[in-house]
């Protein structure tokens, strides 16, 4: 029983093609999660099951090992109807939104997801012919993401490690050189942000993973910036372009803009007064962001801004 619960922890623990994982680093992973084990034995663990399991190595030292790319999942138990339905619904949402690299990591969870519904005679797959998940706004195509360079920067992320790249900011001709402290990854909609530093600045900022061009992961340690917190720039309009700090906003605004921000509040401090002729006098602290200029500019004459003066105008 031992022996078996140490393959399958190890079996856990290497990556999908275009990852792998060397035995080194798998003794160290063993051993932190309790087996005491030797090279060779990994070794010949490994040359073991890959006669019988998708298990590929290359010949480089130490050799690297990792699953092909399409292998079914291993999971024990298995999915069950209604954890295959969310993963049905999720590549339903998820297939206009995220890049095709990143679907492609997702394909054994959806693909066998797949399997199980369609191995439901009757009851929890005919939700499949009832459930649909649109998004809000006008669907756009996500950008083309190199699925080697979002290998590399996840890996840099999660390795905690300082990542030399080739990237194109917005308006600029041609790819320049950077070297990045990644911070954290962040999807919204169908961009993917690595939320980051440059070189030795301490100054959080953004670029979009579509942008990058060539990423090579050096033998640097990332940092993490003092006092900074990812869900509060998130919180502060970290990634909706923020303009300056949180600002208080005074509107009056439409019957019909009060009834979305009725049930979809703008801020938890959010006021909404009558006025006469079907109008609401709003009052929120808000994030001072592009993002929201720019939807509120969305209704037109419903939404007339009255503090700060000229707000809509920047």
């Amino acid at each position: 029983m031992e022996t078996l619960l140490r393959q399958w922890a190890m079996l856990r623990l290497i990556p999908r093609h275009p990852r792998r994982i060397d035995s080194g680093k798998l003794q160290s992973e063993l051993e932190k999660l309790g087996y005491e084990i030797t090279l060779r034995t990994i070794q010949r663990d490994l040359n073991k099951l890959s006669a019988v399991l998708p298990l590929v190595c290359d010949q480089s030292k130490p050799q690297g090992w990792w699953w092909e790319a399409d292998t079914n999942l291993l999971e024990i138990p298995g999915l069950d109807p209604q954890a295959a339905l969310v993963f049905k619904m999720a590549e339903q949402h998820l297939s206009n939104i995220l890049p095709n690299s990143t679907l492609a990591a997702l394909a054994p969870w959806f693909k066998a997801a797949n399997g199980v519904l369609q191995n439901q005679i009757e009851g929890t797959g005919t939700w499949l012919d009832k459930v649909r998940i649109i998004p809000r706004g006008q669907p756009l195509l996500p950008p083309v993401v190199d699925p080697g360079v979002q290998t590399t920067v996840i890996q840099a992320v999660f390795e905690g490690k300082r990542l030399a790249i080739a990237y194109t900011p917005y308006g600029v001709p041609a790819p320049k050189e950077y070297e990045v402290n990644p911070i954290a990854l962040v999807q919204r909609d169908h961009l993917l942000y690595i939320v980051c530093t440059l070189w030795e600045y301490r100054n959080p900022m953004l670029i979009v993973m579509h942008r990058i061009k060539s990423a090579v992961i050096l033998e640097k340690p990332a940092f993490w910036p003092e006092g900074f917190d990812l869900d509060a720039y998130i919180h502060q309009g970290g990634l909706g372009y923020r303009i300056g700090p949180p600002i208080e906003i005074e509107a009056v605004i439409s019957t019909s803009v009060a009834s979305i921000l009725m049930e979809t509040p703008l801020a938890e401090d959010q006021q909404l007064d009558d006025l006469p002729d079907a109008f609401y006098r709003l009052r929120a602290t808000v994030a001072d962001t592009k993002e929201l200029r720019h939807w509120l500019r969305g209704f037109g004459s419903a939404v007339h801004v009255l503090f700060p003066i000229g707000f809509l105008d920047l």
